[in-house]
Order: C-alpha cells, then sequence, then structure tokens
C-alpha cells in the first residue's frame, strides 16, 4: 500500500480519534428520604410566604364584595372555628335539630353579632311563629336592625292550609332575598317547642325545585341564608349543614328551670369537605318571658 493510503488508514482508526470531552455539569445531588417527607421540608421552608389556594379564593371574594365580610360570624367561637369562620354569604346553610338541642340558642347569638357587633340589618321569616322579642333583646339582638316576617297560624288544621303556609313562606323569603341592605336572611320553618297533642303530621317541605330558586337567588346577591328546621330540608342545595344534638340539659331551682343546655354540633355538609367534624358546646337556655296572666272574667251585672 502507498503511504498516502497508510494515512488515511492511521486517521479513521478508533485509536486515533479524540476522547469525548466530559461535561462540566455536576450530577445532581443524591435524594435522600421519603417524597413527603421532602415535601413536608418545603412546606416548612417556605413557613408564611405560602398562601393557600382557599386563602386566595377568599380575598378575591372579599375584593369583589367591596371589602364587606365573606362570613358571618356567630360569636360563639367553637362553632366559628368549626364552620371555618361563620356562615358564608351567597349560599345556603341549614341548622337542623331536635327541639331543645340549641338551634334557638345559636340563632339568637348569630342574630345579636351581626346587629350589634357588624351593625348589619337581618329579615327572619317565621314560619314557626316561635320568635319572641322579647327574649332575642335579652340575648343582645338590636331589635331595630330586625325585620321579623310572620306567617299566619303555624299549626293549621287543613294541609291546604299547611300548603298556603309553605307558599307564603317562601315567597317572603325571595323577596327578602331579592332586597338590597339585607345581607343576612333566617328562614325558620319550624323551631316551636312543640306542636299542639291535635295537631297533624306535618307535611311535605318545600320543594327541590324551591330551594334551586333560593340557591340561586342568595348566590347572585350575595345574601347569607339560613335555614332552621328539625330535620334535614334542604337537599343538595345547603353549602353547610349543621346539626345540633342535645347530650345534657342543665336545670336549676325548683320547679326546675333550664339553666344551660349541652349539645354536640355536627357538620354534616361543608363545601370545603370537612364534614363529620363536630364541637360539644355549652348554649345558655333562651330567657322566657313572664307568662301572660289570663284576662279576667267581666263582672256579673248589677
Amino acid at each position: 500500500r502507498t503511504k498516502g493510503e497508510y494515512r488515511m488508514m492511521s486517521a479513521n482508526s478508533p485509536q486515533a480519534r479524540p476522547p469525548p470531552k466530559k461535561s462540566r455539569m455536576a450530577s445532581p445531588a443524591p435524594r435522600s428520604g421519603h417524597p413527603s417527607r421532602r415535601i413536608e421540608s418545603l412546606l416548612r421552608d417556605l413557613g408564611p410566604d405560602l398562601v393557600s389556594g382557599e386563602a386566595l379564593r377568599r380575598l378575591r371574594i372579599e375584593r369583589e364584595l367591596g371589602g364587606r365580610p365573606l362570613f358571618y360570624p356567630s360569636g360563639l367561637d367553637a362553632i366559628d372555628k368549626l364552620l371555618g369562620g361563620g356562615f358564608r354569604r351567597g349560599q345556603i346553610s341549614e341548622i337542623s335539630g331536635s327541639p331543645s338541642s340549641g338551634r334557638t340558642s345559636l340563632l339568637l347569638a348569630l342574630l345579636a353579632h351581626t346587629t350589634t357587633h357588624n351593625e348589619e340589618f337581618v329579615a327572619l321569616v317565621d314560619r314557626a311563629n316561635a320568635f319572641d322579642p322579647a327574649s332575642a333583646e335579652m340575648a343582645g339582638v338590636d331589635l331595630q336592625r330586625v325585620l321579623w316576617v310572620r306567617v299566619a297560624d303555624p299549626h293549621p288544621e287543613e294541609r291546604r292550609e299547611r300548603r298556603q303556609n309553605q307558599r307564603q313562606a317562601l315567597r317572603c323569603t325571595e323577596h327578602l332575598l331579592e332586597t338590597d341592605g339585607l345581607p343576612l336572611v333566617v328562614l325558620d320553618l319550624d323551631s316551636s317547642p312543640s306542636p299542639p297533642p291535635h295537631h297533624p303530621p306535618p307535611g311535605p317541605g318545600l320543594p327541590t325545585s324551591a330551594w334551586i330558586r333560593l340557591a340561586r337567588l342568595a348566590a347572585s346577591t350575595e345574601t347569607a341564608l339560613i335555614v332552621l328546621s328539625r330535620r334535614h330540608q334542604t337537599g343538595s342545595q345547603a353549602r353547610l349543614v349543621l346539626e345540633m344534638q342535645p347530650t345534657h340539659p342543665h336545670f336549676r331551682g325548683s320547679p326546675p328551670l333550664l339553666e344551660e343546655i349541652e349539645t354536640r354540633a355536627v357538620l354534616i355538609r361543608h363545601e370545603s369537605g370537612a364534614a363529620n367534624r363536630s364541637a360539644l358546646i355549652r348554649l345558655g337556655a333562651p330567657p322566657s318571658p313572664l307568662p301572660h296572666s289570663p284576662p279576667a272574667p267581666p263582672a256579673p251585672p248589677g
């Protein structure tokens, strides 16, 4: 072979090629620990700089509301902590429970905090005719800021009259939700202590279509609609359902008078998904006004 062929063979041989250059990028440090532990360490390092999506959503809604409160607290720390701040605007919240379960005490605390502390107006649709202004005033409610809507006879005899009462309560609630300046509306379906013995069993509640309309109105006007009932009636339209379960009443005096109610507030439904949580609280019994004396019979003639 010629000298030129030998030079070409030497240039193409593997031994003649220069070795590849090594990358100057440093290799990543070996990872240790479970991924969940690394995430927890990262969250600790971020600390106060980390803002949750829920906090950002609340901030956005509060800005849209022009600085108005997003929640209406009850003034009871255990309840407000359980609810994540209180009863939220723009949705239906339902409080259910048997008589003497603390529903009325919780309602009066909410009304007192809203009218006295927040100095805002509220409306109460009283289908059960159970609201007592004297007891509310003793609980701290500013009656000058309460619009009390009384529906007809709470214990009608005929089924037709009961349906008429339901329709009347529904119409009143819809009108109030459409009214500007009433950020908190309460619909009390049945908070009477106990129906008369001859009272017929309760009929069906409001239809699903009615709750859908109320939920849409509450959302459109950013109104907090609170529904009080003995049993759950709002179906899937309530974003928050709180059930009051009495555990132990406390009596004092002779004859014994109800002084305090120990009850468990159970969170049945919450928009955050944090349901089936509860809080044990003590509520003062609603103050009872003095009973009215029956009118004296007319004097016989002569």
